[in-house]
């Protein structure tokens, strides 16, 4: 059973892999060397426009992700047995986090029990405005309990809502990539 560290977070990762376009760079350079130098701007061209789509497709498939995960979890979240009282901490806390290329990006819940008790705290004392969190703790110690709910914990059951968001947004990401790519480049 995964500890509730931030390394073992449930998460949900999309990325786009652009290697295919080393086999088409391969061949522009070799019909520039044979005497067709507008080869390599035409793929330098459609190169561009190709990261500049996945780049927007990552960002809208994280949108997509965080908007199922926050779904599915205040739907399923809170109802069982466990005693939880949801405060929209942890659905609030579903963040994604991007590679510094924008090719990838990882969404993830980072509430911590230090949050929630923070939010019951504030909803006590009749806050309506609870503050997000989207970083991840800086307490070395800090429990996630994302990971609790997510894969259950002691008593507590398997509550899931990373994994079966996840699962349905990736099910119509590969169509819809495939049509980005062919607007792109047309």
């Amino acid at each position: 059973m995964p500890n509730d560290s931030y390394e073992n977070l449930p998460r949900v990762n999309f990325s786009v892999n652009t290697s295919d376009f080393e086999r088409a760079r391969a061949v522009a350079q070799n019909l520039a060397r044979m005497g067709m130098p507008e080869a390599m701007d035409e793929f330098n061209r459609e190169y561009a426009r190709a990261k500049a789509a996945s780049k927007i497709f990552i960002r809208n498939a994280a949108a997509e992700e965080v908007d199922e995960a926050q779904k599915i979890e205040s739907q399923k979240v809170g109802h069982s047995k466990s005693g939880y009282v949801p405060t929209g901490t942890l659905q609030g806390s579903i963040t994604p986090q991007f590679s510094e290329d924008g090719m990838k990006v990882s969404v993830v819940p980072l509430a911590t029990a230090e949050d929630a008790e923070k939010a019951r705290k504030q909803i006590s004392q009749g806050v309506k405005k609870i503050r997000k969190v989207n970083k991840p703790s800086k307490n070395e110690d800090a429990y996630y309990y994302g990971t609790a709910v997510e894969f259950g914990k002691g008593r507590n059951p398997k509550e899931p809502f990373m994994k079966p968001s996840g699962e349905k947004v990736a099910a119509h990401l590969d169509k819809k990539f495939e049509d980005t790519m062919r607007q792109a480049l047309e």
